[in-house]
């Protein structure tokens, strides 16, 4: 059976670098506005990676489903979760072509992972009163934006109907580079 190219890839990466992933910190949107995550529920984390996210959210007692096309970076999740006495849930999940039941989760977690198929079936997925945690790249510069980079102001038009609680678009540094990158944050309740 041939592999995805990107669970090749991430397998790949997460095989090199996973532990050491696994010692940033979650993002800090999460981290100021986890008051807002639900106590009942699924909470959703789309292309966990390693899991840093979802550990933080189920170390606050909350049920995590951790979805991500690497099996690698989620059996380091699954290890680490282990470790801290924590439970999460983890699916091998390709987000190139997703499904989700009607109202099935209370939050979607999205961080630095760009799908748009995945805006519908996320739409359909949580719950009326639901929350939407996304967080990606920007392209601000002029001329084409690539498919992974989010368009300025995209991410706020594509949930608009929803209650807008934070939008915003800004530079922030990163951890390993230490450069400044684009960013659009975004948390919406479906209404």
């Amino acid at each position: 059976m041939t592999q995805h190219p990107d669970a090749v890839k991430w397998n790949g990466r997460y095989q090199t670098d996973g532990p050491y992933r696994q010692q940033g910190h979650p993002s800090q949107l999460l981290q100021e506005f986890a008051h807002l995550l639900p106590q009942d529920g699924v909470v959703l984390d789309a292309a966990a990676g390693v899991g840093v996210n979802a550990l933080f959210v189920a170390q606050l007692g909350v049920r995590v489903l951790a979805l991500d096309i690497s099996e690698v970076g989620l059996g380091l999740l699954k290890h680490k979760a282990e470790a801290l006495g924590v439970g999460v849930e983890t699916a091998v999940f390709d987000l190139t072509t997703p499904y989700f039941p009607p109202n099935c989760v209370a939050a979607i977690l999205n961080f630095r992972f760009l799908e748009r198929a995945a805006f519908p079936a996320y739409r359909q997925a949580l719950r009326p009163g639901g929350l939407l945690f996304f967080e990606t790249f920007v392209h601000k510069e002029a001329g084409d934006t690539p498919s992974y980079l989010l368009e300025p102001g995209e991410l706020h038009r594509a949930f608009a109907d929803f209650e807008i609680v934070h939008s915003v678009e800004t530079a922030v540094r990163g951890q390993r580079s230490g450069k400044f990158r684009d960013i659009a944050q975004l948390i919406a309740r479906k209404i």
